[in-house]
């Protein structure tokens, strides 16, 4: 799920990035929660603390979107911030809060889905980083940042979560009851892919794929022939935007 505000004080263009949103989420397999804002002391005052992304109207009456943009940044220095604007002249203050994209209006949909695909690469990444699971165990609950799970792997209804931590130490073992598809479910945004119907790997952790086999750090893995084709396409993937690296 991700959560995007749009604060525009013209209701038929917070509705219309509404729709592209949506849109884009059907397109892309994704789920967004939009609020929108046509006043930006209702904005201000509603205190979004959790929004992924904002776009924001520049040329808005009482206060301008940059003021708004200053006043964001202040408690939220790396939250994303798209103008949408008809003030081309302002494009330049942008950089003075640190503005992800200008979008142009009327709104076109290749200039919105041009800086969506931007802003959910950046998320993605950033969800990588910054991630963490909690996994319920027999003796309680463990919570594990996402990007030290190295792969998954299913037998008979239990669940095994890899843990290889960067910084040299033995291999970690968590093991808890669930199926391969909740594990899929709760990884898939952070860059997992199937290998087979018994590996969820993290495509950080790929080293890589000859063969059947597909190499991490500290293992090999086998790929499946049902799994393998869509297996290696999201690690090629992966690869292309850097975030992973081969060796």
């Amino acid at each position: 799920m991700y959560k995007v505000s749009v604060v525009d004080d013209e209701q038929a263009v917070c509705d219309k990035l509404e729709g592209l949103i949506n849109a884009y989420g059907v397109a892309h397999g994704a789920e967004f929660e939009v609020r929108k804002f046509t006043d930006a002391n209702a904005y201000l005052a509603a205190h979004d603390e959790e929004s992924d992304v904002i776009f924001l109207d520049i040329d808005i009456p009482g206060m301008s979107g940059m003021d708004i943009a200053h006043k964001i940044r202040e408690t939220r220095p790396d939250v994303i911030i798209i103008f949408c604007t008809n003030l081309q002249q302002f494009a330049l203050n942008g950089y003075e809060v640190d503005a992800f994209g200008f979008i142009v209006k009327p709104i076109k949909e290749y200039s919105f889905d041009f800086f969506m695909d931007k802003a959910m690469k950046k998320l993605a990444r950033v969800r990588r980083s910054n991630g963490s699971l909690h996994i319920k165990t027999v003796g309680g609950r463990e919570m594990v940042n996402v990007r030290d799970i190295s792969y998954v792997e299913v037998r008979r209804h239990n669940l095994f979560y890899h843990i290889n931590k960067r910084d040299g130490s033995p291999e970690e073992v968590i093991q808890t009851r669930g199926s391969m598809q909740d594990a899929e479910n709760q990884l898939g945004p952070f860059g997992f892919a199937r290998c087979s119907i018994s590996y969820l790997i993290n495509l950080a952790h790929v080293t890589s794929i000859k063969g059947n086999d597909v190499y991490l750090a500290q293992t090999i893995l086998p790929a499946s022939r049902n799994h393998k084709k869509a297996f290696t396409e999201a690690f090629m993937h992966s690869l292309a935007r850097g975030e992973v690296s081969a060796r």
